[in-house]
Formats: structure tokens, C-alpha cells, sequence
């Protein structure tokens, strides 16, 4: 399989700094495609939430580079799963330790995938997302890490009422401000034609699953910057406040 990948980042409206963190990289490794996708969204004052974001978007842009390539095979679930695990565990101490020593609240989410041929391994803390879009369909993968989605799924908020509550954004977990983690991590897999979309919160809190869908779905591989572009400036004419980013990888 083939991978085409697209990547954008706005700083939105209100804020002076871009506290989001994306990266996409592709590589051949055993005569196969593989690919890493990572979206993290820090949080802090200005630079406190680059600083996160950035340290652990590169702690696992360095994973895929440095360990995983001496992987003996391109799909080792159980290798990852005490990889992620301990890379995971070792940025919130260390994020948790830095916040301590110098007297200031930092933390980030993070939503990250590896592809490999048609399989896919995620890892995920906080709310920003994971989709899977097909033609015709599209599909949340990860579930928000907020006391709003907590809310929701034990049934004492409708999805309605979580849409404009203002405790939306508050985070149940996040590295660096939590002292415990317990990441999601999950496979699944893919076919070609599949688009499978990371994005920050900013990216669709004014946007909905439908129009990401009408925009993406049956979007050409040469087209998919421009989708993009158009989606955060959809976001930023709704009158998005935060920080917007997407990343893409659409499957050939």
C-alpha cells in the first residue's frame, strides 16, 4: 500500500502562539510503507504548552526513527504496546518534574498512530481525535478524555447539551498534568481509499463530522492540502478561538 499524506496549522483567533504539535513521516522498512501520525495539543501558559507538545510529539518521532526501524517486523503490537507505554510514562514524569521545579502548569494531549500496510496501531490521551473516513462514511476512533464525555456516556448530559457546556475542555487526563496516565491503545485497520484524520480540538468544534466527511471523502490524493485548508478556514470564519490543526494520511 501507499500512503499520500497532508498537514496544516493555524494559530486561530486569539491566541499569540501555536501551542499544537504535528507531525507526519512515511519510510520504507522491510520493503513495506510504514507511517507515523502525531497530534499533540499543549496546554500552559505560551510557552509552557509548546514546550509540552513539542517534547512529547518528538519523543515518539524519535521512537519511530530510532526503535521502532530495529523492529524485526514491520507489526510487533505487543513491542509497541511496552514502547508506547514506557515513552508515555517517562514525558509525564518528566513534564510533571520540569512544571514542579519551575513553578508552572504544563501539560498536552496526544493522538498518534503507526500504519503499517493495512493494520494501524493508536495511542491516545486528552481530546484530540482519530477518524477513519471512507466514500461514504466516517468514523470517531478515539474517545475524549473530558469530564463532558465522561458525562455523556454515563447519560446525565445529552450530546446536545455537551456541545455548548462550559466545562467541555476540562481534561480528566494529560501528560505532564496528571499524575497518573492510562492512555488508550488499539489496532485496526485499513483499506484503500481510507482517510484516517488527526486534529486537534480547535479543528471541530465548528465544524461537524458531515462537512469533514462531504470535504474528505471522496477527496483526491492531489487535493487533500487544499481540503484541509478550507476546513480550518471554515473553523476560523465561525469564529474558532483556539489553535487548529489536522493531519492526514489517505491510503492508495
Amino acid at each position: 500500500m501507499n500512503y499520500f499524506l497532508a498537514a496544516q496549522t493555524e494559530v486561530g483567533l486569539k491566541k499569540s502562539c501555536n501551542q499544537d504539535s504535528v507531525i507526519l513521516k512515511r519510510a520504507k522498512f522491510k520493503g513495506e510503507e510504514v507511517c507515523i501520525g502525531i497530534i499533540c495539543d499543549g496546554m500552559g501558559g505560551l510557552s509552557c504548552g509548546e514546550l509540552a507538545s513539542k517534547s512529547m510529539a518528538e519523543a515518539f518521532s524519535d521512537w519511530f526513527l530510532y526503535s521502532y526501524s530495529k523492529y524485526e517486523s514491520i507489526w510487533d503490537e505487543s513491542k509497541m504496546r511496552e514502547d508506547i507505554g514506557s515513552i508515555i510514562s517517562s514525558e509525564n514524569e518528566g513534564l510533571l518534574r520540569y512544571g514542579k521545579e519551575h513553578g508552572i502548569y504544563l501539560g498536552t494531549t496526544i493522538t498518534a498512530f503507526l500504519l503499517a500496510g493495512k493494520r494501524f496501531f493508536v495511542w491516545h490521551v486528552g481530546d484530540s481525535r482519530l477518524y477513519k473516513i471512507s466514500s461514504s462514511k466516517i468514523e470517531r476512533l478515539t474517545n475524549d478524555h473530558t469530564f463532558i464525555a465522561k458525562e455523556v456516556a454515563e447519560g446525565r448530559l445529552t450530546e446536545k447539551e455537551a456541545k455548548n457546556d462550559p466545562k467541555r475542555n476540562v481534561l480528566l487526563q494529560c501528560i505532564g498534568a496528571t499524575e497518573r496516565v492510562n492512555p488508550d491503545m488499539f489496532c485496526g485497520e485499513v483499506k484503500k481509499g481510507d482517510i484516517l484524520l488527526l486534529c486537534s480540538d480547535g479543528f471541530r468544534h465548528e465544524i461537524s463530522e458531515k462537512e469533514m466527511l462531504s470535504l474528505l471523502g471522496r477527496c483526491e490524493s492531489n487535493k487533500l492540502n487544499e481540503m484541509i485548508k478550507r476546513l480550518i478556514s471554515l473553523n476560523i470564519r465561525r469564529n474558532e478561538q483556539d489553535n487548529i490543526s489536522a493531519a492526514l494520511v489517505k491510503v492508495q
